[in-house]
């Protein structure tokens, strides 16, 4: 049972889930305000997925995963692995919030609060196996340096 709660509970995951509740916070309170000032749902939608997106990257480079780069090459990699794997999400986000909306009739604000729970288990997922990948694990990035 300890082995099963350190590997669920550890300073990457308590990182994650710091940086993720201020991430969220951003995302939910951006998107309040460009709502309060009269911006239509899915512009708003639009715009604070990509201001979010760019703060996730430098928080989970930097003091969630603490990835290292050691040349230009492999950081145009991890931005490239993090732009697909969050432009994904960003989808996932941007029509689930439509779909609740205008479909299933739901709250805007409610609705936005959901689709963005769902997104950060997925972007968490995402983010360890395919984007931040760590040399000590013995992942694929190591895995792929080793057969050049």
């Amino acid at each position: 049972m300890k082995k099963l709660f350190a590997k669920f509970v550890n300073r990457e995951t308590i990182s994650y889930g710091i940086f993720g509740v201020l991430t969220t916070l951003l995302n939910i309170f951006l998107f309040r305000f460009l709502l309060f000032v009269n911006v239509e749902y899915k512009i708003a939608n639009l715009v604070t997925l990509v201001l979010v997106k760019l703060a996730a990257y430098i928080c989970n480079k930097n003091f969630v995963f603490k990835s290292h780069c050691d040349n230009f090459w492999e950081l145009c990699k991890e931005v490239l692995r993090f732009v697909f794997a969050r432009g994904a999400t960003a989808l996932i986000d941007y029509s689930g919030l439509i779909l609740l909306v205008e479909v299933a009739q739901f709250d805007k604000m409610y609705s936005k609060i959901f689709v963005t729970v769902l997104v950060i288990v997925i972007n968490y997922v995402v983010g360890k196996k395919h984007v931040f990948k760590s040399k000590k694990d013995g992942t694929a990035l190591e895995k792929e340096r080793e057969t050049r």
